[in-house]
């Protein structure tokens, strides 16, 4: 086994009894941790560990030169909120898994706003990790009755928020979902992608969106509303895992 930023090329036909294995990257500082993680998610017929990276800058190098589908993140990595949100941005479709939250409802809240599609508290073990990495592949989310209350909680406070924020130019709320998603530098077609939309449908909501506020570029119209925005990012992320929740 060994360590840092340990990267496997891609095989799109790793497999074990002819399966496909869901190509999984283990992000985690402590050796220990690292290593073990990946040698354990390794046994497992239904995955395949395609690489260790031992910081976030690792992890995000890695993302771009192994495609994995889930990157499983120890939260005791440094900047590993900030991590899971550049990955979800530079990658929209791979899953983020926080390893070892703090099973705080503040701790969970604050990985779903970070975009994290998955957890697995501290008390988890690699049977619970391995079933997180499965639920998500779904479109699930494994939680209990009362974080599924506390990430609802959260996003109706976040939507309440968002509806009494002034409401410039008259946007719509879908105008200010894709500004929000273009503050965070996604392309017409990544966002196309994340809404599962044609990309001629955003191009139309966007041409709105500099009309309407009467600006020439993404930029600018990203400018002009900022914290509403940020505002309306924050309550997508905790919808999505809450109405994934069961």
């Amino acid at each position: 086994m060994t360590s840092g930023n340990d990267l496997i090329p891609p095989d799109n036909n790793s497999s074990k009894g002819g399966d496909r294995r869901i190509r999984v990257l283990v992000v985690a500082s402590v050796r220990l941790y690292r290593e073990g993680m990946s040698f354990s998610l390794e046994t497992r017929n239904n995955l395949a560990v395609v690489g260790a990276s031992s910081s976030s800058a690792e992890a995000m190098s890695a993302v771009t030169a192994l495609n994995p589908e889930v990157v499983v993140v120890d939260m005791a990595t440094d900047q590993s909120l900030d991590l899971a949100s550049n990955l979800k941005t530079v990658c929209p479709s791979v899953k983020v898994i926080a390893f070892a939250v703090e099973d705080h409802d503040s701790s969970i809240i604050a990985c779903a706003e970070a975009g994290v599609d998955g957890y697995v508290t501290s008390e988890g073990s690699m049977d619970d990790l391995t079933s997180t990495i499965l639920s998500v592949m779904r479109g699930e989310l494994l939680c209990s009755p009362r974080i599924a209350a506390a990430l609802l909680r959260r996003v109706s406070a976040l939507a309440k928020d968002v509806r009494e924020a002034p409401a410039p130019s008259g946007l719509t709320s879908r105008e200010y979902q894709i500004a929000g998603l273009i503050e965070t530098g996604l392309s017409n077609k990544e966002i196309a992608a994340r809404l599962n939309v044609e990309v001629s449908t955003i191009k139309n909501h966007v041409h709105n969106l500099l009309t309407k506020l009467q600006v020439t570029s993404r930029s600018e119209a990203a400018g002009r509303l900022g914290p509403r925005t940020a505002r309306q990012n924050s309550t997508i992320s905790a919808t999505a895992l809450a109405m994934r929740a069961s």
